[in-house]
């Protein structure tokens, strides 16, 4: 029998699953996050995806669970502890990744932003500001020491255009793509660069900040991932590397350990 790893990462708007042998990810897909979903209806879609790739659940041996949604940890842990036998760890700030908190009370950190600072200090073993761009833009810094300096949070990419295209009349939505020049000679264009060079910006501005506020620390690496990470990072100044499954390596290494 094969063994896997099981890590789930959920999101306001999105829950990834993906399916890991040893360090390499086999395979990964995504679901729309619902609230209202039960446990058992949960499970029908991750045992369909499962069935799909001829999967068993007895090849499942350890499941790493990270969640921004509250609401979702009672359900998807049911559906971990009715459904599976194996390993199953639902991270957050009491669990023991070798990070240090500024704060006495960490537990507003979200689970995201503790297994991306976790990975980050394993994988790159340096200084790492890490912008995760998802529903909410994340800018964060975390030392080779595993120290957690903080974090920005500030509206995402999508959120900010959607809300926009929601308060004006005469705005349409339109799909997101890098935009050809800073200055748009129609609706479409002008709105483009607006929004995706006014959040590159915005992006680049914070990371210079923080580099210098935090001018002692040496060697700082910058990394993007989320799902609309590489929007930013063409036009970028700042940013380094774009790593994608930087949450999933994180908890895939979590299950391994």
């Amino acid at each position: 029998m094969r063994n896997y790893n099981l890590v789930i990462d959920v999101g306001n708007s999105n829950i990834v699953f993906g399916i890991y042998s040893y360090k390499e990810l086999k395979f990964l897909w995504r679901s729309d996050t619902d609230k209202s979903k039960t446990e058992d209806e949960y499970f029908a879609v991750l045992n369909a995806h499962l069935n799909s790739i001829s999967i068993e659940l007895g090849e499942i041996k350890n499941i790493a669970l990270s969640t921004v949604v509250p609401d979702l940890i009672r359900i998807l842990s049911n559906l971990i502890k009715k459904y599976f036998r194996c390993t199953f760890i639902n991270v957050n700030a009491r669990t023991e990744l070798g990070l240090k908190f500024p704060m006495e009370n960490p537990d507003f950190i979200g689970a995201d932003l503790i297994v991306d600072a976790f990975i980050a200090k394993e994988k790159y073993k340096t200084n790492c500001i890490i912008c995760d761009f998802g529903t909410a833009t994340t800018i964060q810094l975390v030392g080779a020491d595993g120290y957690f300096y903080g974090t920005v949070i500030a509206p995402g990419i999508k959120t900010s255009a959607d809300s926009l295209f929601l308060k004006t009349a005469q705005l349409s939505k339109i799909e997101l793509q890098t935009p050809k020049s800073i200055l748009g000679t129609n609706t479409k264009d002008a709105l483009l660069s607006g929004i995706i060079k006014g959040s590159t910006f915005m992006a680049d501005g914070i990371i210079r900040q923080i580099k210098k506020e935090y001018s002692n620390l040496e060697n700082i690496k910058v990394i993007a991932t989320g799902g609309l990470a590489h929007f930013i990072s063409e036009d970028s100044e700042e940013i380094e590397i774009i790593d994608e499954n930087l949450t999933l390596d994180g908890l895939n290494l979590i299950c391994l350990r």
